[in-house]
């Protein structure tokens, strides 16, 4: 995405809409880049003023207020580059939509006063565990290609409800997923992206699982159709759709380590939290 000529506010990035017609006088916004436009990047555009052409600008999104996720990230790791945090189960990594304040990114944005961290890779709302996010843009490409590679090795704990279907030894499981428009479950249907998952038993309801893919909601959806769904799972295998505010009943899903060869020293960095926390 192009630069904004206006900052994040409250930690919440600013959004992009191409104009037609006359400037609206619902907002304030300013002006985009674009080769054609008659106006300089960063003005400020005067509602009711006539556009001859789509104008590209930008504006602040209404945020209404939030009430709070009663549950805190911890840092694990910083340097100029990244923040590496604990994130607990419950709060989302990025916005979904439906919460944009109580998510990491906004959390460290307003704790840290910038406004370019951003998280590296996927952790569901529900996941707790290991999250990488990059604090600077002129790096952030280097770190995010080592996820689009698959460079970067995931390590997870599941405690699971039923008989544990796979033995000590690491076993690779292979199945095609499928995520339909305007449904929230992921299937296992042919035609479905292929996706590659290592399991292996650690215990009589816990399983260790080290993704090589990274399709939504991938280890949910392959414990449950192996028959032995996560502990706290409102979607797999039934989705009883509960509340975003429900905090009763915590997937016992963690990302407990991840590790990756850094794009710059060469030095294989690993990062840990322990399997037993993250509410």
């Amino acid at each position: 995405m192009p630069d904004a000529p206006i900052p994040a506010r409250e930690g919440i990035s600013p959004q992009r809409v191409v104009l037609r017609g006359t400037v609206p006088a619902d907002r304030p916004y300013w002006a985009g880049a674009a080769g054609d436009s008659p106006f300089p990047f960063g003005q400020p555009l005067i509602p009711g003023t006539v556009l001859d052409r789509p104008v590209p600008a930008w504006f602040h999104p209404p945020v209404p207020e939030e009430s709070a996720i009663p549950f805190r990230h911890s840092v694990v790791f910083e340097d100029r580059d990244l923040i590496v945090v604990d994130k607990p189960g419950f709060v989302p990594s990025t916005s979904n939509g439906r919460i944009v304040r109580e998510t990491i990114q906004t959390r460290l944005r307003l704790s840290y006063g910038e406004d370019e961290i951003v998280p590296l890779h996927r952790l569901d709302r529900l996941t707790s565990g290991i999250l990488v996010c990059s604090r600077r843009r002129e790096t952030r490409g280097a770190y995010q290609r080592l996820f689009q590679d698959r460079l970067v090795d995931k390590w997870y704990v599941a405690r699971v409800s039923g008989r544990v279907t796979v033995g000590e030894d690491w076993e690779l499981v292979e199945l095609p997923l499928l995520k339909e428009r305007g449904h929230r479950q992921v299937r296992v249907a042919d035609g479905g992206v292929e996706t590659r998952t290592w399991l292996r038993r650690t215990g009589d309801d816990e399983v260790e699982v080290r993704p090589v893919t990274g399709y939504t909601h991938q280890i949910r959806v392959v414990l449950s159709y192996l028959g032995m769904p996560i502990l706290g799972d409102d979607t797999y295998p039934v989705d009883r759709g509960l509340d975003l505010r429900d905090f009763s009943s915590p997937l016992q899903l963690r990302a407990v380590s991840i590790s990756f060869p850094d794009p710059f020293s060469g030095v294989r960095r690993a990062f840990h939290v322990p399997a037993g926390g993250g509410r």
